[in-house]
């Protein structure tokens, strides 16, 4: 006991000092690694001078001293006060104190990481684009598109599958193209006009080259924001437009819109070519494959306390809130960068310019065996400027930004009316001898299979094949909708087929909300963070955290790296747990990856959903299972793609920066030594990095301890924290919201009901109750966990939402 108060004490002095020095430190230990090590460099505190004249006053005797209450703006975790990195040490905002005894800023300038850049005269620039920079970036891009291989992606093998990832419908997919091909020749103009004018990298990082696309013809994808004649609709909008009020702000948050950042690109052109150098030599950064294999080896770490479903409602979200797209053929297939079977790189005559193939080494013990030297890879296409400014690169997400359901209800208008019967408020399902199933798809390129007998699924994503667990999730939602369109429209018999389906689409995109910040979040970034961030929902009345201000689009940060760490979750098999909870069959995760046919097999969707609650997750480490990094999407093939290396790629392609930035983001001092890490992984890091400003941020975030009852480390937890209060305080129909922010806000005793909402209850509610019968009343916590209390699916005292509440 002693100890433990000698521990907390000192935490409480190493607190006042960053106080006293004004520091931006927000935890006593300020790397969390996956070795337990004494820290070996005690950062320096970083002295600093607010630009506001209220501060801190300098501290006496008290340990508790407190700051000053921020005035006219409130006081945010640093991460969400991203233009402080680009201060001048006189400028840093006012610290102050934040829940959980942290420390924050006085916040002026918001989520934007570019305010506090000098702004340069417009007159610096040419006021218009010159007609021959325009034609000879005609010239480049028609040039970049003709002449590469035509090389087929084969059906049943891991690159076509990989391109599933971004499948949505084939309009979509035509409509995706002619818009990032726009895009592609913005950048191409942007990059000729750097080099002409000489701009500085700094520039157009920051989006300080006030020159416009408008009057040209790269303006035709330059998406002005809709007219919102429905701005009191109760209901959202199914593309996520007009979610915002404001007119100029009507596209935040929709389909097909750009993601945000945290920080600037780390393009090393500024403008999109990838992060691919060493900061401290200009050498070529080591290739990913060879960093996975190095770094991420497959261990068997059950998680003690959590289980599979947070894995599996992780990727649900995820599908929810963000979809990329790959750059593509002219005909709108997929681009191949390897020769056939992987055997090497294709030459710089024939590859696509989007090509950025993973290396892999001659001596590579798993894929050296089938003569394997390239990995496929393809850059992220593009979205032409908001603005129609010269700018960097920006990445798209094909679906709604929000927490919406987007998989069950899809992203369009098209794609909704194409998933509902339009009798009863219902969603179209398979009736499968009496089981509701989803319905069988008609689109052909849906599964790599064209296998006579396999079936393939169809929701409102295309990604739902992806792997049987996630199958799972997508037909218990739908089945919720429909079971609350049914109950619904027996308490109101004459309700039309539109007002029982919004009205049950409402619903369940409130209870997703809140099983995600009542259920689901706390186990990934923990609690401290959950009060940092503001995230804890209410127990009664309505919240006001809503903010016109915030943009809730996904960052790249959050899509490229942090909320990646749910493959290290991964188990490599599937359990099958029967009736009495005996595993009947082990299942291996390639062989239901785009292979959904086992879900027609009788009892098999509720034995996956007692899997998915009694298998114990992965926890999330620097392991990963071989399921995915040697055998992603194998299909018909000895061998798949390598998920993590497909991540470090994916962070370079994004130009994410390395990691020692977001420890600056945070507050934190940057490593400047291998040997600040555990040994062994400061050794294995020196091998693949020239030094700590090297490393990717996946890496880097996988590599840290998880923070007090979370599953993430801090940077990944102060990530994903930031996004979530971009969801919440950036949607004005988030369910907590009461008349005056959401027009179809609910009432106060619909309200309570929805706050009765589990995830157990959900599984009760749908399941076909042939081999699932109990829950654990903690859904995401292991069943066998003790204290985790086994309830029938019939017992009253298991919370159940009263739909009395609506009736009209």
């Amino acid at each position: 006991m002693a100890a433990d108060a000698s521990a907390k004490l000192a935490e409480i002095l190493i607190a006042t000092q960053l106080r006293e020095s004004e520091a931006a430190a927000f935890s006593v230990r300020q790397n969390r690694f996956n070795e337990d090590v004494d820290d070996q460099q005690t950062p320096a505190p970083v002295t600093t001078s607010p630009r506001t004249t209220k501060k801190p006053e300098p501290a006496t005797s008290a340990l508790l001293k407190k700051c000053q209450p921020c005035v006219g703006v409130k006081c945010v975790p640093k991460i969400q006060c991203p233009a402080h990195v680009r201060m001048e040490s006189h400028e840093k905002p006012q610290i102050c104190d934040l829940p959980a005894g942290q420390l924050g800023y006085c916040c002026q300038t918001g989520q934007n990481h570019t305010a506090a850049v000098r702004e340069r005269t417009v007159s610096s620039f040419p006021a218009i684009l010159s007609p021959a920079i325009l034609e000879e970036a005609r010239r480049n891009f028609e040039h970049l598109m003709h002449g590469v291989a035509q090389i087929p992606v084969r059906r049943g093998f891991p690159d076509f599958a990989h391109g599933l990832v971004f499948h949505s419908t084939a309009n979509d997919d035509l409509q995706n193209f002619a818009i990032s091909n726009t895009a592609i020749q913005q950048v191409i103009t942007t990059q000729l006009f750097g080099k002409k004018e000489q701009v500085p990298v700094d520039d157009f990082i920051t989006n300080n080259v006030p020159v416009q696309f408008t009057e040209t013809p790269l303006a035709q994808h330059c998406q002005p924001p809709p007219v919102c004649r429905q701005v009191s609709s109760p209901y959202r909008s199914l593309d996520g437009t007009c979610n915002n009020p404001l007119p100029r702000r009507s596209l935040w948050g929709a389909a097909g819109q750009p993601m945000e950042r945290l920080l600037p690109p780390a393009y090393e052109d500024g403008i999109w070519t990838p992060r691919a150098h060493s900061q401290s030599d200009g050498s070529p950064l080591l290739g990913a494959r060879q960093i996975s294999r190095t770094l991420l080896a497959d261990v068997d770490r059950p998680h003690p306390r959590y289980n599979l479903l947070v894995m599996q409602f992780g990727q649900v979200l995820a599908h929810d809130v963000t979809q990329s797209s790959s750059v593509r053929l002219e005909d709108g297939s997929l681009v191949q960068c390897c020769s056939p079977q992987g055997k090497a790189p294709l030459s710089p005559q024939e590859s696509h310019f989007a090509c950025m193939p993973i290396m892999v080494e001659p001596d590579d013990e798993f894929f050296s065996a089938f003569g394997v030297r390239c990995l496929n890879f393809v850059r992220l296409s593009l979205v032409p400027s908001p603005d129609c400014q010269l700018g960097y690169g920006k990445q798209m997400s094909k679906v709604t930004h929000f927490v919406d359901a987007s998989p069950v209800y899809g992203s369009s208008e098209e794609a909704s009316r194409g998933l509902r019967s339009f009798r009863g408020g219902r969603l179209r399902m398979l009736n499968d001898f009496g089981r509701d199933l989803l319905p069988l798809t008609n689109d052909k390129t849906a599964c790599p299979s064209e296998e006579a007998g396999k079936s393939c699924f169809n929701s409102g994503d295309g990604r739902t094949n992806q792997i049987i667990s996630l199958i799972t999730l997508q037909i218990l939602l739908a089945r919720e909708h429909n079971r609350v369109a049914d109950s619904l429209n027996q308490i109101n018999p004459s309700a039309s087929d539109e007002w029982l389906f919004q009205e049950a689409r409402r619903i369940v995109i409130a209870e997703m909300q809140h099983i995600t910040y009542s259920e689901f979040l706390p186990i990934i970034i923990g609690p401290q963070q959950m009060k940092r961030f503001r995230l804890v929902p209410l127990d009664k009345g309505y919240a006001r955290d809503y903010n016109i201000d915030v943009n809730p689009a996904i960052t790249n940060e959050f899509s490229g790296a942090a909320y990646r760490m749910g493959h290290s979750s991964v188990d490599g098999k599937f359990h099958i747990r029967q009736e009495q909870g005996h595993i009947d069959e082990v299942v291996n995760i390639p062989d239901v990856m785009f292979n959904p046919s086992r879900m027609r097999k009788r009892e098999f969707y509720d034995d996956m959903l007692r899997t998915l609650y009694s298998q114990p997750m992965q926890q999330v480490d620097s392991s990963i299972s071989q399921g995915l990094s040697r055998f992603l999407f194998r299909g018909d093939s000895p061998f798949g793609l390598d998920l993590a290396a497909i991540n470090i790629q994916r962070g370079r392609d994004q130009g994410l920066r390395s990691y020692n930035d977001y420890l600056e983001l945070m507050g934190a001092a940057k490593l400047h030594s291998f040997q600040q890490f555990p040994s062994e992984i400061g050794q294995k890091l020196a091998s693949v990095y020239r030094t700590p400003d090297d490393i990717d941020l996946w890496v880097g975030g996988l590599l840290e301890k998880a923070v007090d009852g979370g599953v993430v480390g801090v940077t990944f937890a102060e990530i994903i924290g930031d996004q979530f209060a971009r969801f919440k305080q950036g949607d004005r129909y988030y369910y907590e919201y009461d008349e005056t922010i959401n027009p179809g806000a609910f009432t106060p005793a619909q309200l309570q009901e929805l706050r009765k909402v589990t995830l157990a209850r959900l599984i009760c509610d749908n399941s076909d109750r042939l081999t699932l019968h109990e829950v654990p009343l903690a859904a995401f916590v292991r069943a066998d966990h003790p204290g985790n209390q086994i309830i029938g699916c019939d017992d009253p005292n298991l919370p159940a939402v009263n739909l009395n509440a609506w009736r009209t």
